[in-house]
């Protein structure tokens, strides 16, 4: 967790501290998509503000911005997940740490952890990686979907570089996406979980997200658990 977030930080400079905790979170559901494991174990909750690595939160508690993490070390990780973070950050970074609540509050993993419980109360709810994995592995990423973005085993994705009229474009489908769709739902069936590096996988798109765009919400430190 802790090499995690010194290679968000790295790659976005400083940042409030929910855009850091939804990051991590990113970075850690990508992963699963797409390597089948975690990027760390650390427990992850969800929190009325989306979801929260714990462990994190504990270190960064009461910054308004958080600079640096001189615990973690970017150089300790794997190249994939190295790549796998510079795609996320690549994808979510320009989103402020309210616009990434947003769309984790319309996304499967955090409303099944808080089984129904209304978005404003407190939860310490556990979001599991199985449902992380199996929803962002029919997800797409930087408009490319899991198998596209696997190339040679656990070698990891490749063309994890993405030009800056890329960049625009897909933050400009995101933000559509938050204005102009409704949420995610759980339509109640099984879904399959399958290696990403298997043609097992299903890749049909599920429904897409909103959610609501609020860019006259200040910035906010460490918020209080739950």
């Amino acid at each position: 967790m802790h090499d995690v977030a010194a290679a968000v930080l790295d790659h976005v400079g400083p940042v409030e501290a929910m855009r850091l905790q939804k990051l991590v979170y990113y970075s850690q559901a990508w992963h699963l998509a797409l390597v089948d494991e975690p990027l760390f174990t650390e427990v992850i909750e969800a929190w009325r503000d989306g979801p929260v690595t714990v462990a994190l939160w504990d270190r960064h508690r009461g910054q308004r911005t958080v600079r640096n993490w001189p615990s973690g070390d970017p150089d300790n990780l794997a190249l994939t997940g190295a790549q796998v973070i510079s795609l996320v950050c690549q994808v979510y970074g320009d989103l402020s740490g309210d616009d990434l609540s947003e769309l984790t509050h319309n996304e499967l993993p955090w409303r099944i952890a808080r089984q129904g419980l209304p978005d404003h109360e407190p939860s310490k709810a556990r979001i599991r990686d199985e449902e992380m994995k199996r929803f962002y592995r029919r997800r797409s990423l930087a408009g490319r979907r899991v198998a596209d973005l696997v190339s040679g085993g656990l070698h990891g994705p490749a063309g994890t570089e993405i030009s800056a009229a890329e960049r625009r474009q897909i933050l400009a489908d995101i933000r559509s996406d938050f204005r102009h769709q409704t949420p995610d739902h759980d339509s109640g069936s099984p879904q399959r979980v399958a290696s990403a590096f298997t043609t097992a996988c299903d890749h049909a798109q599920p429904p897409r997200v909103a959610a609501r765009i609020n860019r006259e919400r200040p910035q906010r430190a460490s918020a209080p658990r739950g």
